[in-house]
């Protein structure tokens, strides 16, 4: 025990090589112990793989609900703007065709009467009204 390996350096008091601390000054004495190192064989370096963290799930549920919501909004407004279209082509496409067909009973213009032409003849006018309701909902 009174080697000069088993003295404490800072205050030169026997120690135990067991021993974590001096029990005289409280040196670490740990890091004083003679360890066996082996040197292995240096292997292959192992390819980077950086692993990504996953996400809670609150915000998988948010992102697929966003998602979804914009998913829907763009269905909507392209929805939205082919139906409209479809109702201004249908409504052109009803006044035009109604104003340049006679009716069977109206009888046919004679060349030696003056007529007096209608300056709306083949004119349309094309009213419509189209309304979007968006509704939240929230979940506790």
């Amino acid at each position: 025990m009174t080697n000069a390996a088993s003295l404490c350096p800072d205050c030169s008091a026997p120690f135990v090589t067991e021993d974590n601390y001096c029990r005289q000054c409280g040196m670490y004495l740990a890091a004083l112990r003679e360890m066996s190192v082996v040197k292995a064989e240096p292997a292959a370096p192992a390819p980077y793989r950086r692993e990504r963290a996953g996400l809670p799930a609150p915000v998988k549920k948010a992102a697929t609900a966003l998602a979804i919501g914009t998913a829907l909004q763009i269905g909507a407004g392209i929805a939205t703007r082919y139906l409209a279209n479809q109702a201004a082509r249908g409504a052109i496409s009803a006044a035009t065709t109604k104003s340049t067909r006679r009716s069977k009973r109206e009888p046919k213009p004679t060349t030696t009467t003056a007529l007096v032409r209608d300056p709306m003849e083949g004119a349309a006018a094309v009213s419509e009204t189209v309304m979007i309701r968006r509704v939240w909902i929230r979940r506790p």
